[in-house]
């Protein structure tokens, strides 16, 4: 492939040459700037194809090769005849300007070059649009370290843009290296510290458990937030060090715990993408957990969904070798990634923990409610448990206990502590208010929303005999809250109050509470805003202010009464349901009972057949008798005895007390005139008499008598 050759190149022979794009390389491009004089004043363009290592993993990398052919013509295309291009690396090229056009219109030939990368690729019969991001920088020194530094810039802040390079940018790669180092002798200084956060259970109330969270405590700065670290231990590396740390000091504080008589808590430690990929890992694990005598399955590591993704197939090897140790696994920061449900089905996980960005607006968000919703049914739907992460208030609390989510975690049980303050927690034995973990008895609660003090009151005085359980909010946003905390059957809001009007904050009570009754109570409505939420079901009813007390009475009294044969219907058909289960799983073990019924029938009736054919082919007279004494089996050779009914009766009469009988006896029987010794066999199952089989043989004496 031939691309247009840019400038007066080097000599080739001296350089490498690129064999996809026959373009020269970063040495060339060096040797170039080299040869720059202090006085020269030279333009570079770092260009770089943001989407190419998911083009090769979408498309393969035939498409990729194929992209950066084009991605190379269209910037010499742009370039001018004296200009120079050089491929850096996979998907990086560079672009030195002529040093002697110092008139070059960078902004129009930087505008026109973005218009022209960003057009669509035609890749293996198909459209396909990729940006590209350039850094530019001007002058002598240092040319290529700026220019890429503004390229890293570019594709952080605007990706299919360009960026020219500032001082700023070295003094915030200057702060970076300056960061890595501060790291590196913190954790020879050993400045870092292990915090505990207490969850509880949903069920219960009571602490069970913490999960171990990592701390800076700067000699200057004091404690620093760990994202403002974290991401500089993972690029560094140290991350494993100071991961194998907090493993170490989260275990020992578990075992002092236990040792202290608390041995039903579980610790979970937060677990780096450098750590899972380390095939050592596990061991490591193992050493810790023997060391310190701390049970497996009390011990949860946390991964994050986008460390998951990061690489699938092998994290799910890494998974499973720790899981065989007996260690609890964990998906932390669930809903905030790109997981698969198929990844997930197939990963060892036990616990999805829901993210606070949904937990933060449960009570008032209904996407954000559905989301938690829809991800606390997933998991339980697949076995797993689910832990509540950002838990700040009561109505959250009895939020997600009502949607049957297992663990809470976050300020409302207390912030991240020092080992020292989580002990005194535990000894405080601190449990989740008993009142957020049931709802009350169930009665008629009407719930009042309006910001005026006096209208609340007179509602309250007119209501007050009517046996409802009155509660009152000054805003949508309270009586959001209060749904939340309470089982309310009628809502009724006045329409114009601040930041939330009566309808925006009846349309969200119907998606969060939809078995509500929901009335306005107003003076003032856009009334084509209010029947279209009348049309859609967000409104029951509306009543003019000032109000008549009768027609109020009488709505609120018909609004219960629609409640309740609403949830009465509700009731009927959840028990209807219930009761066709039970009917459909009756039916399906009495199908199976009548099939090994009728099995075993069968296998009795071929036992019977072939115990008579057996019998049959006897020449002795055989004859079976059932425990009550009636004939049951005849041979063949019996039929030839000719024995008269009142004879069988007369022999069967000679075994009066069979089930006392030993298991064989012997009997003289007289017919006819010849004598039979009758062999009797009783049939017996432990003590109890099964029947008893009489064998006929002739002595070959006629006689009298016997």
């Amino acid at each position: 492939m031939n691309i247009k050759e840019v400038g007066e190149m080097p000599d080739r022979r001296s350089f490498r040459v690129d064999d996809l794009t026959g373009l020269l390389g970063r040495e060339a491009l060096l040797g170039c700037i080299e040869k720059l004089s202090d006085e020269d004043t030279c333009c570079l363009l770092c260009i770089d194809i943001d989407q190419l290592a998911a083009l090769n993993e979408a498309m393969g990398l035939s498409a990729g090769d194929s992209l950066i052919v084009e991605v190379a013509r269209r910037i010499a295309r742009s370039a001018g005849p004296k200009d120079f291009l050089v491929r850096l690396d996979g998907d990086e090229f560079a672009l030195l300007l002529d040093p002697n056009n110092n008139a070059f219109p960078l902004e129009s030939m930087m505008a026109s070059m973005v218009n022209d990368l960003s057009a669509p690729y035609l890749l293996s019969g198909r459209e396909v649009f990729v940006s590209t991001s350039i850094g530019v920088a001007i002058g002598s020194h240092l040319l290529l370290q700026h220019a890429e530094l503004a390229m890293v810039h570019a594709k952080k802040a605007t990706r299919g843009g360009w960026l020219m390079y500032s001082s700023d940018m070295t003094r915030s790669h200057g702060d970076n290296f300056h960061l890595e180092t501060e790291l590196r002798q913190a954790v020879e200084a050993q400045q870092f510290q292990v915090y505990y956060q207490p969850k509880a259970s949903c069920r219960t109330g009571v602490v069970t458990g913490f999960e171990a969270l990592l701390r800076w405590n700067h000699p200057h700065r004091g404690i620093v937030p760990p994202s403002e670290f974290i991401p500089s231990l993972e690029k560094t590396g140290l991350i494993q060090r100071v991961g194998a740390w907090v493993l170490r000091t989260a275990c020992a504080q578990l075992m002092e715990w236990r040792l202290n008589g608390y041995s039903d808590l579980h610790m979970a430690i937060n677990l780096s993408l450098r750590q899972l990929a380390d095939p050592d890992f596990p061991e490591q694990v193992s050493v810790v957990l023997r060391e310190f005598e701390v049970p497996a399955n009390r011990v949860e590591l946390e991964i994050t969904e986008s460390m998951l993704m990061h690489d699938v197939q092998r994290a799910e090897m890494a998974l499973r070798r720790l899981k065989g140790l007996g260690l609890h696994l964990s998906i932390d920061d669930f809903g905030t990634g790109y997981s698969s449900l198929s990844y997930l089905k197939r990963l060892p996980i036990d616990t999805i923990k829901v993210d606070r960005s949904f937990v933060q607006d449960i009570t008032t968000d209904p996407n954000d409610a559905s989301i938690t919703r829809a991800i606390i049914s997933m998991a339980h739907s697949l076995k797993l448990q689910v832990v509540a992460e950002g838990v700040e208030t009561e109505a959250q609390i009895a939020t997600l206990v009502a949607e049957q989510c297992e663990t809470i975690q976050g300020y409302f049980i207390s912030k991240p502590i020092p080992a020292v303050i989580a002990t005194e927690f535990l000894a405080s034995s601190w449990t989740i208010p008993p009142q957020l973990l049931g709802r009350p008895v169930k009665e008629r609660t009407l719930l009042l929303v309006d910001d005026e003090e006096s209208i609340l009151m007179a509602l309250k005085r007119l209501l007050r005999r009517e046996g409802y359980r009155i509660l009152c909010g000054k805003s949508g946003a309270e009586g959001l809250d209060l749904l939340a905390k309470n089982d309310v059957d009628v809502v009724i809001s006045d329409q114009r109050m601040p930041s939330m009007t009566g309808e925006e904050f009846l349309r969200r009570a119907k998606e969060l509470y939809p078995n509500t009754v929901r009335m306005v109570l107003s003076g003032f409505a856009d009334m084509d805003s209010i029947t279209n939420a009348i049309n859609q079901g967000a409104i029951y009813k509306f009543i003019n202010k000032p109000w008549d007390e009768k027609v109020l009475k009488d709505g609120i009294r018909d609004a219960f009464l629609r409640k309740e044969r609403t949830d009465a219907h509700q009731r009927k058909v959840s028990a209807i349901a219930t009761d066709n289960e039970h009917l459909h799983k009756d039916n399906q073990s009495l199908t199976a009972m009548l099939g090994e019924q009728s099995h075993t029938a069968m296998i009795s009736q071929a036992a019977l057949n072939l115990s008579q054919e057996n019998l049959n082919m006897l020449p002795v007279p055989v004859m079976g008798l059932d425990p009550s004494g009636f004939v049951v089996l005849r041979n063949e050779a019996f039929f030839s005895l000719s024995i008269p009914p009142e004879a069988c009766t007369d022999l069967i009469d000679k075994f009066p007390q069979v089930q006392n009988c030993d298991p064989f006896q012997l009997v003289c029987f007289d017919s006819n005139g010849k004598r039979w010794n009758v062999i009797a066999r009783h049939l017996l199952l432990g003590k109890q008499h099964r029947g008893t089989v009489l064998a006929f043989i002739d002595d070959g004496m006629r006689v009298a008598s016997c």
